[in-house]
């Protein structure tokens, strides 16, 4: 006998072998015992969730020689030519490559004809979506009033883009992402029948890169025990699946926690020298910084996460060491590295100056420093000064600093201590505004007029500082803590440049710090 695929060899054959779909089985299983069968079903759902597979169940249950029955014997004549696909009475159409007129007006002239050796006609139309709006008004009288002999189910990954005409005249049944637990379960029980040797963790790599489709998982478990030689291990999915490992993704984590920039170059060192993708590490990170705020936002234990048990502990324990505003700010950082990536020569380059910057942003109070460099502290103004005057904002042409300005020193004072201001600015549990001011470079001391300016293409994190007047009034208390000066704070929007230069930027501060030496070009 040839060789037949995982994916083939364990199809369904009753709706009780249908992983992860119990809400389409248990509806389909009560219609058969009422004797309610629809003349259409549309099945929608991602790939690989079982929307053909359920399909052909249904097809069998409707014409096992025991039946109608919701638990076909498999074993009969008529189920064993519909799983061998050479029943002439279930007739598999793939609209991709058949979605013209002629071939509808063709099936419709092939309905009317009585069933050959069943009890009832099944037609499965895949991708029916592909159809062309002619062929679905062809098709459409034919849906709607078929022999009663019968029965059309079709099957879609956009139903979306079917007529509404047609999805009136079919009960639908939408297919979900499969867990990540069914698909482990699944997955054992075929090793287990297969006689073949795997580790927990491979198997919850395996379901995890899945991505919801148990096809794709029974894919990848067979291509790694074709690569294994003997037991499946976890290096060996890993190797397969050519990614980035989830331990590594934790170790980078851990490396920005601490605030360890030599290490975390260190590490896309190493990314690149196993000859990874850097975009995918991106992604990777993005996909871990997410559940990180699951665990930091919703609260919710370690079980909420689909990964491999000593993973999801790993990743509880390093939210304990992160506030929401921390978490949300490094992905915040991680996507626009995505956005960039893709239409970058300098990948590398972006994830460094990337992880500098997530490196040189203030730990949060319930972390526990272990860079190498000291914790930085702030001075606390006297509790007696007054309160600042109401701040305003504006949005005129940014002003540069003037070298003769009279508050110079304390401008500078200011403008090298920003990110604990930032830090400070944190704490607060409502209108924050240190998510805006991230971007905002301090500009100008006039008086007691602090000017910050947001490049223009940052006019959403403008729009929220000056629209709400309580977001300026924190800043300048703030101010006032830390530095014992009263300042009105006024927003500004630059136009142009603002009379910056390149140098001024903060990417190339940062980029000038973490490569000291380095020259610029305009």
């Amino acid at each position: 006998m040839p060789y037949l695929s995982l994916y083939r060899k364990y199809r369904p054959r009753n709706f009780v072998e249908i992983v992860g779909q119990r809400h389409v089985t248990q509806t389909l299983t009560n219609a058969i015992k009422a004797d309610r069968i629809a003349h259409a079903y549309l099945f929608c759902g991602p790939r690989g969730t079982g929307k053909t597979s359920t399909a052909r169940v249904l097809a069998m249950a409707l014409n096992c020689e025991r039946g109608p029955t919701t638990d076909p014997d498999g074993s009969c004549e008529s189920c064993l030519r519909i799983i061998a696909g050479s029943a002439l009475d279930v007739i598999e159409i793939d609209a991709a490559s058949n979605r013209g007129i002629d071939e509808i007006r063709e099936l419709r002239e092939r309905v009317g004809l009585a069933a050959a050796d069943a009890r009832t006609k099944v037609y499965i139309i895949d991708e029916v979506h592909m159809l062309t709006g002619e062929a679905f008004n062809a098709f459409l009288k034919t849906l709607e009033e078929p022999p009663s002999h019968v029965v059309f189910v079709l099957a879609t990954t956009e139903p979306h883009r079917v007529l509404p005409t047609i999805l009136s005249r079919c009960q639908r049944f939408d297919f979900h992402r499969i867990g990540i637990r069914d698909i482990e379960s699944a997955v054992r029980e075929i090793v287990r029948k297969e006689g073949v040797t795997i580790d927990d963790k491979a198997v919850a790599m395996l379901a995890h890169a899945a991505d919801g489709s148990f096809r794709d998982s029974l894919t990848l478990l067979d291509q790694a025990i074709a690569y294994a030689e003997g037991t499946v291990t976890a290096e060996v999915v890993s190797e397969i699946l050519g990614g980035i490992d989830i331990d590594l993704v934790i170790e980078f984590a851990d490396v920005l926690l601490s605030r360890d920039i030599g290490a975390a170059l260190a590490l896309v060192d190493r990314v690149v020298a196993e000859g990874k993708d850097l975009r995918q590490l991106a992604e990777s990170l993005i996909a871990h910084y997410r559940n990180l705020l699951v665990l930091t936002v919703e609260r919710r234990g370690q079980e909420a996460l689909a990964l491999p048990a000593e993973s999801a502990k790993r990743l509880a324990e390093q939210a304990k060491l992160l506030t929401t505003d921390e978490t949300t700010g490094t992905l915040s950082l991680l996507a626009e590295l995505d956005r960039e990536l893709r239409f970058s020569s300098q990948s590398r380059l972006l994830v460094e100056l990337t992880l500098v910057r997530i490196c040189r942003r203030p730990s949060s109070a319930r972390a526990t420093p272990t860079s190498r460099e000291e914790p930085r502290t702030a001075a606390v103004a006297p509790e007696a000064a007054p309160a600042p005057e109401p701040a305003v904002a504006e949005k005129v042409p940014a002003e540069p600093v003037r070298a003769d300005q009279p508050d110079a020193v304390g401008f500078a004072e200011i403008k090298r201590r920003w990110e604990d201001l930032l830090a400070d600015l944190r704490k607060l549990r409502r209108s924050s505004p240190a998510p805006y001011l991230m971007e905002a470079i301090p500009v100008a001391l006039d008086g007691d007029v602090l000017t910050v300016t947001f490049h223009k293409r940052y006019q959403f994190h403008y729009d929220q500082m000056t629209k709400d007047p309580k977001r300026l009034q924190a800043t300048a208390d703030a101010i006032l803590r830390l530095f014992g000066r009263k300042v009105t704070v006024r927003c500004v929007l630059e136009e142009g440049d603002g009379g910056h230069t390149a140098a001024h930027h903060e990417r190339v501060q940062e980029a000038l710090t973490a490569f000291p030496g380095s020259e610029i070009e305009e």
